[in-house]
């Protein structure tokens, strides 16, 4: 008995709430015709309210401090901005002086840090970078009066209309960087390596200044280019006769049909490199490193100078006669 009293209260309250719910909306609803229907006069009521004018008129004077303050604290507010951006170039600094001081090739922070101090107008005259990995940076505008950028790679990277008077870029890579309306007055540009899509500024003769065209078909005989930095490039059927390579490094260079007779190729590295019908009729290969080589023949390697002594793959140190050497 107790239990379906229970229920029946239960019950009862379920269809109250209902019910209350619905009167609710009801209202609601009725509220919201009436308000349709009589908008205006309900508006003009409204605004005769002395309630109403006053909470108008606290709004617009919050309007009206809030611009105050606003106005007050703009000076703060730009003091706070050249205090955190000063800040922020000191920190930049540090991680350039860092790279320099530890002779770091390859730094993310100093790239980050030299195109953002460039992007603000930063002056990076004299900035000291050598061999620096500079690959695709963007220096658009940057001012790098007197920069030592000696043997830095700068490949890919962005240096339209900056200012490199009196910079030292020998040896620097610039395949397919862009130099565009870039200032170059005096700038060390001497065994610079360049490829046919380097961008100089127009009328600027980059031969002449003494940098070298790595492409395929050019010319580069007697050149000096000892050391020289030359991964992947294409020197297809290139003219490189009695040039001087001497530890030079053509790791995944293509030299199918190129003319090294006569070349100096001591200790140089070809790994990966492909040498298909390359000349290299008493050319130095002495110490020379030929591990992965695609394309050579036994006929082009004993045509060539201290054969001997060059480093081969097992294999082909059979084919040879030599024995077997183990990979450096």
């Amino acid at each position: 008995m107790r239990s379906n009293q229970s229920k029946q209260k239960v019950k009862s309250l379920l269809w109250l709430k209902r019910l209350l719910l619905l009167a609710v909306w009801l209202s609601a609803l009725i509220v919201l015709i009436i308000t349709l229907f009589f908008s205006d006069p309900i508006a003009n009521w409204l605004s005769n309210l002395g309630f109403i004018k006053i909470l108008d008129a606290l709004s617009k004077l919050g309007v009206l401090i809030g611009v105050t303050v606003f106005l007050l604290e703009l000076p703060k507010r730009e003091e706070r901005i050249i205090a955190e951006r000063k800040r922020s170039h000191f920190e930049y600094w540090k991680a350039i002086d860092a790279s320099a001081a530890s002779g770091t090739v390859t730094s993310y922070a100093r790239k980050i840090a030299l195109e953002e101090l460039a992007s603000d107008g930063v002056s990076l005259r004299n900035i000291d970078a050598p061999n620096a990995d500079l690959k695709r940076i963007d220096l658009t505008g940057a001012d790098l009066v007197g920069a030592n950028l000696t043997g830095a790679d700068l490949t890919g990277a962005i240096l339209d209309e900056a200012n490199l008077s009196k910079a030292d870029l020998y040896r620097a890579r610039l395949y397919g960087a862009s130099l565009l309306k870039a200032k170059l007055e005096s700038t060390d540009l001497r065994e610079v390596l360049y490829d046919e899509y380097t961008k100089f500024p127009i009328g600027f003769n980059a031969a002449v200044a003494g940098g070298y065209l790595i492409a395929p078909h050019v010319s580069l005989q007697q050149v000096k280019l000892s050391k020289a930095i030359l991964w992947g490039v294409n020197l297809q059927e290139a003219n490189l006769e009695s040039s001087d390579f001497t530890e030079a490094s053509f790791h995944g260079a293509i030299l199918k049909n190129a003319n090294l007779q006569r070349a100096n190729l001591k200790g140089s590295k070809f790994g990966n490199a492909n040498l298909e019908g390359a000349k290299l009729n008493n050319a130095n290969i002495e110490g020379a490193n030929f591990w992965n080589t695609k394309g050579l023949t036994i006929e082009q390697v004993k045509s060539a100078q201290n054969w001997e002594t060059a480093q081969y793959s097992k294999h082909f140190c059979e084919q040879l006669g030599l024995s077997p050497q183990l990979m450096p």
